[in-house]
């Protein structure tokens, strides 16, 4: 049965370890993702039967029908799927992807809800799921509710037209600048905290990038990377950055991997990577190739488009004292490594 109380369960079950409790405590947050205003009419004793489904909601429906009249379908709807994110900021009470698809795997059950609001509900699971997951969701606990006391409900496809993008207090400056990225990478800036993009801007003045031409497209695609820490942890720590820094990146999604890549040097094909400024060059007069290794992370999307919005300059200092580290590791093997600035590189 597509209902509220099976769609709060399923959430309930694929609760993280450290987050609700018991099923009131989860009750109570997606009620106040359903109906804004919903703690100031329910009773306490309402939201354990809302999850085991002795109370189907008929207070609440009316509820959400009121903020529907106040404020418009489409706003209501994107009031939600904020909501809904921010209980589960950094999905730190359940299990996104799994929740997504159980929903689904529910919907596809269900064999009393209107043909609209099925085909709909499909739908946007298909357009929804990887960039809007919480659109999806919201609309879902939405259309469970309203199903079982409206008997002429149809799907609304949301107006986007009606949507204000909420941006986080640290990004309203450089909203502007974010508003030709997709609205997956929107929503994920949307996430960052003022603390944890502070991190970011710490960081990422230390990152490089190469560029390699893809004969099929006949294109340069870009590669941003961050230096593994475990292998120049001297250098990382001389500016400040640990471990705990980085690892803190990683669970942000802003780099990903820190394995081992190749650099392959061959007799007059220079190889390296390089900053806003300097290009740091591997070449050799041997005529046999050096396989030269080193580890770093991969910049994500979200990283790549922070750089761009906050207008990242990278570090000089660092660059270079990333070169002089390299020149020790491959002391002994027939490779020179220099830095050239940029201009005068060709």
């Amino acid at each position: 049965m597509f209902a509220i109380s099976n769609l709060f369960q399923i959430i309930f079950q694929h609760r993280k370890q450290k987050s609700w409790s018991n099923p009131k405590s989860a009750s109570k947050d997606l009620t106040s993702v359903i109906a804004e205003d919903a703690h100031a009419y329910i009773s306490r004793t309402a939201f354990n039967k809302y999850f085991s489904g002795k109370n189907k909601g008929r207070t609440l429906a009316g509820i959400v029908q009121d903020e529907i009249d106040e404020k418009g379908f489409s706003k209501y709807l994107f009031r939600a799927e904020y909501q809904f994110s921010q209980i589960n900021y950094r999905e730190n009470k359940f299990d996104l992807a799994s929740v997504i698809e159980k929903f689904f795997r529910l919907l596809e059950q269900a064999n009393h809800l209107p043909v609209s609001v099925l085909i709909g509900l499909k739908e946007s699971y298909q357009n929804n799921r990887e960039t809007r997951p919480y659109l999806f969701l919201a609309e879902c606990l939405y259309y469970a509710l309203a199903c079982d006391h409206q008997s002429n409900i149809v799907y609304q496809l949301p107006d986007t037209s009606k949507e204000r993008q909420i941006v986080s207090k640290p990004l309203e400056a450089l909203v502007s600048k974010a508003s030709d990225y997709s609205r997956r990478i929107i929503h994920e800036l949307n996430q960052f905290s003022e603390e944890e993009l502070g991190l970011f801007q710490r960081i990422a003045p230390f990152t490089f990038y190469d560029e390699s031409y893809d004969e099929l497209s006949q294109t340069y695609n870009t590669r941003y990377q961050l230096i593994s820490h475990a292998d120049f942890f001297d250098l990382f720590e001389k500016y400040g950055v640990s471990g705990d820094d980085i690892e803190e990146l990683r669970e942000y999604r802003l780099i990903s991997g820190g394995g081992h890549h190749e650099m392959i040097v061959e007799k007059g094909e220079p190889s390296g990577f390089q900053n806003d400024n300097l290009v740091l060059v591997f070449t050799t007069e041997s005529d046999e190739r050096t396989v030269l290794k080193y580890s770093a992370f991969h910049l994500t999307k979200t990283a790549q488009a922070l750089i761009n919005i906050l207008e990242v300059e990278t570090n000089d200092e660092f660059f270079n004292d990333l070169a002089g580290m390299f020149r020790e590791k491959v002391e002994g093997l027939p490779v020179v490594v220099e830095i050239v600035k940029v201009e005068d590189f060709e």
